[in-house]
């Protein structure tokens, strides 16, 4: 370990003794255990091969500011839609105080993930030993040991929520350390859908644990708007029999994200639809590592992601399939494209199968291209400039994406920051 990561060490170690001290300490313990077992992410590691974490290790992570903040400058940062359903973290704390509940139905439940302890402690013990078991990521093993304050949401059996939650990610430093953790609980026959974005400029570091029950919908758009900093995004969830996911992230501006989602089909007729679009400038760098595992027959998956790079951009895209044996008639896909717009950007791709099933529909694959000159001198023959027309044919390749936000203010706000870019 170099000095540098151990100096990162030293530091998240203070972040940890700071947070240890609740209800939640034996977890903590546990998993504060296993991140030092795992160690700090290496570039050898394939799921890290592409992250500037060399960069990342030569930060001095400024930890547990928790500055007064009016709810007037929260507004701006809301959604229409979400003006009575909205969550505020700052600094990864979760503040009751800055948030809205107003036009969430008071049969679901919302609280602290440590007063949750005393009604779901057998459910959220259940989620987190399973993580301590299974989950590879030390960044995750760290999120569930220093998130200061923590969400649990569910929603409890044939309840639809019929306005988007928003979660809303604030960080008041450059440097500023923001670990949040979000559980979530659906059971059967519930719908949900959820925003989340962030603000600042600080190291946000969200985890968004999503158990979905029998016949469970849960839609949502992760947007990073433009700015600076960091982003660790993770998703994990487990579908259960005829239940579906659908999942967006957005990334634009010069952040350094990495996206990492991971989905466990456990239920017969489950359904996945992971995509993800990025559009980066300058030194903006967007990672996206997905696992798909189906456990179950007749269950489906789609992941889907498109890059639009230039200046000296960079992205990678590495995505599994992982098909068991009792899994028959899995039908599960895999795409990534990437546009380039400058010499300088640099998009990797590694999209792979891992299957143990014979009855099985699947596919996967990757695609670099520039700007096609045909179509550029198709548009151009018809009159439009060849500025207009190339914004035209980049416009084209995402909209399709973009489209599939669920939220109008939201599809909004994101056409407003790729397209002004």
């Amino acid at each position: 370990m170099s000095i540098k990561e151990e100096t990162l060490q030293l530091g998240l170690q203070r972040y940890f003794e700071q947070t240890r001290a609740d209800l939640l300490r034996g977890m903590r313990e546990k998993a504060w255990d296993h991140f030092l077992e795992l160690g700090l992410p290496e570039i050898k590691d394939d799921a890290f091969k592409y992250v500037p974490l060399r960069r990342f290790y030569e930060l001095s992570l400024q930890g547990h500011l928790l500055p007064t903040i009016q709810k007037e400058e929260i507004l701006p940062h809301i959604y229409p839609e979400c003006r009575g359903s909205y969550i505020v973290f700052v600094n990864g704390a979760y503040v009751p105080e800055l948030s809205d509940l107003t036009n969430i139905p008071k049969k679901a439940v919302v609280q602290p993930i440590v007063d949750a302890m005393r009604s779901y402690g057998p459910f959220l013990q259940s989620r987190w030993s399973k993580a301590l078991k299974e989950e590879p990521d030390p960044f995750a093993i760290l999120n569930l040991a220093v998130h200061p304050r923590g969400l649990f949401f569910y929603v409890p059996p044939k309840v639809r929520i019929d306005v988007p939650v928003q979660t809303l990610f604030l960080s008041t430093g450059e440097n500023s350390f923001a670990p949040a953790r979000l559980q979530l609980f659906l059971a059967s026959q519930t719908e949900v859908q959820w925003v989340s974005s962030i603000a600042g400029d600080g190291v946000h570091q969200t985890l968004l644990d999503v158990a979905l029950e029998d016949g469970a919908s849960f839609q949502q758009a992760d947007v990073s708007h433009p700015g600076k900093g960091w982003h660790f995004n993770f998703l994990r969830s487990t579908l259960k029999r005829d239940s579906r996911l659908q999942y967006f992230s957005m990334t634009s501006g010069e952040r350094v994200t990495r996206h990492s989602l991971r989905a466990h089909l456990q239920g017969e007729n489950a359904d996945a639809l992971l995509q993800g679009l990025w559009h980066l400038q300058k030194a903006a760098e967007s990672h996206t590592h997905v696992f798909v595992e189906h456990a179950a027959p007749h269950a489906r998956s789609l992941q889907k992601f498109k890059g639009v790079l230039k200046d000296v951009a960079k992205s990678s895209f590495e995505g599994k399939i992982f098909v068991r044996p009792e899994a028959q008639k899995t039908e599960a896909y895999q795409v990534n494209h990437n546009l380039l717009l400058s010499e300088g950007a640099i998009a990797n791709a590694k999209p792979n199968l891992e299957i143990f099933a014979d009855d099985v529909k699947a596919s996967h694959g990757a695609t670099f291209a520039q700007v096609d000159e045909e179509q550029l001198f198709y548009l151009k023959s018809r009159g439009l400039s060849s500025a207009d027309a190339k914004q035209l044919l980049i416009r084209g390749f995402m909209q399709e994406m973009i489209n599939q936000i669920p939220v109008a203010s939201v599809r909004k706000g994101v056409e407003s920051d790729v397209f002004s870019l």
